[in-house]
Order: structure tokens, then sequence, then C-alpha cells
């Protein structure tokens, strides 16, 4: 055999040997699985909603699994605690981006950790869903990432109509300095004033605080007709604190859940409150079926978010085949209701009225 022979030889088997080596690694590839990050506040003050994420995002990861996954790939769902904490959910987000490279992202929960994040999912273009909301003004890209949560001004404007609807016509308001329930209390007072009413006092305190004895007293002295509660963080702390001083006049108040709801059993006796409305009966059966309670918020918001990604994962895996989807994303009919994003990039949900007895919620009418 004479050297161009064997240098023709060498050639071939060399080939061969990158054919195979590359159809190897892309067969490895297309069988590994997708990984996303779902970043959920887990403990802290607000784990009860983290856990209703994680059980839904599981909820939905399981159905997508089990009926064959994504192109035959099964998603892997990296899960990192945020305890609803801004600079703990920075760094879950560059762990699982730069150490466990993941496609794409599910949540924050909270609008302070979503802020948060905002500037990295800008320079890194990692397509994000989140059941959560972040105001208009905080945002570069209004398609990255894709809020499943109702515009909380568009909600607080539409309690407020409602509360003026009533005949009302003078209201105190009691909120905290997070953001997301700055927001709403400022997005209700703004609205109610523009319909003709009056706010009487507006008490803004620290979420932390633990006594709230001197806002509620103040609020009380300026004589409101109804209190407008738009608090989470210190919803337990000022109804009891209102109900201890006496307060006869009205309540109002926006996503109240059943951990609230059976914290404050004892005391309030009738509240009104806006929130997202029922989930789909099937959604709510399967849920049951499968953790033995019914779903809280944001389960329906966070079960809707991930299939809303996995939709996008069915036509791309890569990150800006996904990321031009998001472009075109306008709504999504989910088990929350529709989800749509109008021109101006808020996102709309459907919401209902609620009252709050004694423990017990029940759905008055639909709030459009």
């Amino acid at each position: 055999m004479n050297k161009k022979t064997i240098s023709a030889v060498i050639v071939i088997v060399a080939v061969i040997a990158i054919i195979i080596f590359v159809s190897s690694k892309n067969k490895s590839q297309s069988n590994s699985p997708i990984k996303i990050a779902a970043l959920l506040s887990l403990t802290g003050d607000t784990a009860a909603w983290g856990e209703n994420a994680h059980k839904a995002i599981e909820l939905a990861t399981d159905e997508i699994n089990q009926s064959g996954g994504i192109k035959g790939r099964q998603v892997d769902v990296i899960y990192e605690d945020t305890a609803g904490d801004p600079k703990k959910t920075v760094s879950a987000y560059q762990l699982v981006t730069s150490v466990d490279h993941v496609t794409a992202i599910l949540g924050p929960l909270n609008q302070s950790e979503l802020s948060a994040i905002i500037p990295l999912i800008d320079q890194d273009g990692t397509p994000t869903v989140a059941p959560d909301y972040i105001p208009l003004q905080n945002r570069k890209d209004l398609h990255n990432p894709i809020l499943v949560w109702m515009d909380a001004q568009v909600e607080a404007g539409r309690l407020a109509q409602y509360v003026y609807g009533q005949g009302i016509r003078n209201v105190g308001v009691i909120g905290t300095l997070d953001p997301w329930e700055s927001t709403v209390s400022n997005a209700f007072a703004d609205k109610f004033k523009s319909l003709g009413g009056t706010i009487t006092d507006t008490e803004i305190v620290q979420s932390d605080v633990t006594d709230m004895k001197l806002p509620v007293t103040k609020v009380m002295a300026s004589k409101p007709q109804a209190i407008f509660l738009g608090t989470y963080y210190q919803f337990v702390n000022s109804t009891k604190e209102l109900h201890d001083l006496g307060y006869q006049g009205k309540l109002f108040g926006i996503e109240v859940d059943d951990y609230l709801a059976g914290q404050t059993a004892g005391w309030v006796s009738d509240l009104k409150f806006i929130a997202p409305d029922y989930y789909t009966s099937g959604f709510i059966a399967d849920f049951k079926n499968k953790y033995g309670s019914t779903p809280g918020l944001p389960a329906g918001q966070s079960y809707d978010a991930a299939n809303i990604l996995f939709s996008f994962l069915k036509e791309s895996t890569d990150q800006s085949g996904i990321l031009q989807q998001m472009k075109n994303f306008s709504k999504y009919d989910g088990v929350s209701g529709q989800v749509q994003v109008d021109p101006q990039g808020r996102t709309i949900l459907p919401t209902a009225l609620f009252q709050l007895k004694g423990g017990k919620v029940e759905r008055i009418s639909g709030l459009l």
C-alpha cells in the first residue's frame, strides 16, 4: 500500500470517526432533558404562595412528561428558593443561568424579586414567564418576561370603581412600602379620586412592622365611610386593630387568600375584596386529586405560566426562537381564564368580587 493510499485511508477513517462522534453527540443532546428553572419563595412570609406555585408547576410538568415530553425530550425543572428576598433571587438567577445553563425560567412571584432580576433578563435574554406583576415603567422589554398576573393598577382601579358605585364617597387607605402593595394602594386612591371620591387618610408603613395601632388609629380618626386594605403583609395586624378599636365602617381588600381568611376568622365579620376569578373545575379536580387540597393563589397562574412556556418549547428549544415567539404572544386560554396582553403591554385576566366572613370566602360576582 503506497503512501497516498495510506493517507486516503487515514482521512476516510478520520471523517467516519468525526461523523460518528457528531451523530452520537447530537443523539445524546436530542434525548437529554430540557432544563428550566422555577424561582419561587418556598420559605419566608410568602411561602404559602410559593408552595401553591410549586405544586402547580409540578402538575403541569408531570402532565407534559407523561404525554411524551417535548419532541421526545423530558422537561426537568430546577426549583430554587428565593425566600421572597430580592438578593437571594438574583443569586438564584445567576446560579441557574451560569451553572445549570437552563433554557428558560418560570417565576419569580414577588414584584420586588422580579424587579431585581429584570436588568439581568434584559442583559442575558433569558426567556422568562412569571406569575407576577411589575409596572410598565420598570420594564425595558415588554415581551420578556411574559407576566401571567393581573395588572395591579387595573385590578385596584376596578375595585375603586366598584366601591364608588356603592355610594361610598370617602375612604381611608392602609398599605405598605412593599412595591406591589404600594402600587395597589396608590392606584386605588388615584382611581377613587378621579371618580370624585375623597381619600381621607393614607397610611403606608414598613411591611414588617409588628404594631399597627398608630396607623389604624390615624385612619379611623379621619372618619372614612370605608377603609381599603392594600396589603397582604399587614392584613392580619390591621384587621385585628380595626376590630379591637371598634371600627364599624365597611372594609375592602385585594387578593385575600385562604391563609389570610383563616388567620382573621375570629374578628373579620364582613370584608369585600377583588381577586383573580375561580380556576376551571378541571384544574381544581386534577390539583386536588394529586395533592389532596384545593389550589390557592397563585396555583392557576403558575400552571398557566408553565404551559405557556411549554407551548414555546414545542416550537423551539433555542432561546432565540423562544424569544421570537414571545414577541408575538397576545393571549392564552388557561385555567385561570384568558390571559391577555393589551397593546400597551399590560396583562389582563378575569377578576371577581369576593366576600370574607368568619374565615370563609364567597364569590359575589365577576368584576370586569
